[in-house]
């Protein structure tokens, strides 16, 4: 976690410019004025680069199975490359360090473990995932959908059949905007309830309709309520799909003042949660002030097929200044 704000400062810095930090860096391993003895060996320009890996790079986290959270997907960690970053620099003509990293997969993927739900992503990244389950409220959509355009901010809508085939203008304005799309069954039944013909129709005629609609089958299902059962989590596993829970819920679906769905998400807003809401007026009200939270804590935002896809929510700096010296 050290790691992972140090870069993070360093390329906020630098990505914007700035040459303050890297030169600060380099002022201390040179030591300070007045004091000979404390001064560091000139690096070569390929140690420099180790340097800003060993700083900067991160190491790949495993996927594991937690007796509460179930199923927790790994995360790809950062390496540079550093026969690639001095090709690349030399290259250059704009005299600032080029940095080229290579993202590198967990040992253990999220996809060698038994079939189990997922609640939550992994907690050594400080980073969320919106999931919006949408079997009605269409009139809010929109509204939502601007809020999440505005912040840059990219949610994980779980879809209801019947309401992608009354609703495929909506479904394309999320897709256009780059939102992932998962399945939230058809009509909102109650999965347990259900045979386990019927379950499997569930699965594959959803997925089928929402393929239409988008052109991509999905690979997450979100269980209506929150019911499901191992029939579900095993069918869904041998369809290539993940079974998606929440790590918060903001039970907006009961319409709560928006300060109140606010406050649930404030308290819950930890590493690797998933977030839980719906269309409805006060989410409306509440979600440019939960995005607004979610910046200030320093949290960064990712969907839910990233989280299971194991990709990492930010990448380190790609372009460092001062021109380095060879």
């Amino acid at each position: 976690m050290k790691r992972w704000l140090l870069w993070m400062t360093v390329g906020a810095s630098l990505l914007t410019g700035g040459g303050s930090v890297v030169h600060a860096m380099h002022h201390a391993a040179a030591g300070a004025p007045g004091h000979p003895h404390s001064v560091a060996p000139v690096k070569t320009f390929a140690e420099q680069l180790q340097a800003y890996d060993h700083d900067m790079g991160t190491e790949p986290v495993d996927a594991r199975t937690h007796r509460v959270w179930h199923a927790i997907p790994g995360l790809a960690g950062w390496r540079l490359d550093v026969p690639a970053s001095e090709r690349a620099t030399k290259a250059s003509t704009d005299g600032r360090t080029h940095l080229v990293w290579n993202m590198v997969p967990p040992r253990v993927r999220l996809s060698m473990l038994p079939a189990d739900p997922i609640y939550r992503g992994p907690n050594v990244e400080k980073s969320v995932a919106l999931m919006v389950n949408v079997s009605w409220g269409e009139e809010y959509v929109p509204a939502m959908l601007k809020a999440l355009r505005d912040a840059n901010v990219k949610a994980t809508f779980f879809l209801d059949g019947k309401w992608v085939k009354a609703h495929p203008q909506l479904v394309k304005a999320i897709t256009a905007d780059g939102h992932a799309i998962g399945s939230h069954g058809t009509g909102h039944p109650d999965f347990r309830q259900l045979s386990a013909g019927a379950l499997a129709r569930q699965l594959d005629e959803t997925n089928e309709t929402i393929r239409q609609a988008t052109g991509k089958a999905p690979q997450l299902i979100a269980p209506p309520g929150g019911s499901y059962d191992n029939r579900l989590v095993n069918m869904a596993h041998e369809r290539g799909m993940y079974t998606i829970l929440w790590t918060t819920d903001t039970v907006d679906w009961r319409r709560p003042p928006a300060d109140v769905i606010v406050d649930r998400v404030k308290h819950g807003l930890t590493p690797g949660a998933l977030v839980l809401m719906h269309p409805t007026a006060p989410t409306v009200q509440a979600l440019p002030q939960i995005l607004k939270l979610i910046a200030a804590s320093g949290f960064h935002t990712k969907t839910v097929e990233d989280v299971v896809a194991e990709r990492p929510a930010f990448h380190p700096p790609t372009v460092l200044s001062p021109v380095p010296t060879f």
